[in-house]
């Protein structure tokens, strides 16, 4: 699934809106604001080449989004997933998973993180050079 910096931010947005149902003059129709705060936190994060995180899982997700440059994603047992800018992932609520750059070529990161986070251990260079899959 592809999505473009302006959807993401949009989605941000969304999420940090006020909660209350009611009219407003920007939509058609009645929204309902979902949430006061962010139920969660954005971070912008630059990867060097080689660069990425440790295994990690996220209480309720997190939407991994590759602004620019080359990112390489996995979830637990599954294949290395290769990002390339305006391409996203979804890491399911509980899925163990880590993210970061390709071997030969940095990438910067949206990534929206929702619940808790526990980390894990280290992404060895084994599992970090298995083999790669384009989305």
């Amino acid at each position: 699934m592809k999505m473009s910096r302006k959807l993401l931010l949009l989605l941000a947005l969304l999420i940090a809106v006020a909660s209350a149902q009611q009219p407003n003059s920007n939509f058609t129709g009645t929204i309902q604001r979902l949430t006061e705060k962010p139920p969660g936190v954005i971070a912008y994060i630059h990867f060097d080449a080689g660069a990425r995180t440790k295994w990690h899982v996220h209480e309720k997700g997190q939407l991994v989004y590759v602004e620019e440059g080359v990112g390489l994603a996995q979830e637990k047992g599954g294949p290395i997933i290769e990002l390339h800018a305006g391409e996203a992932i979804w890491c399911p609520p509980g899925v163990a998973h880590w993210h970061g750059a390709a071997p030969d070529k940095g990438g910067t990161q949206f990534n929206v993180t929702l619940g808790g986070i526990t980390w894990l251990e280290q992404v060895t260079d084994q599992e970090y050079n298995g083999k790669t899959v384009r989305k």
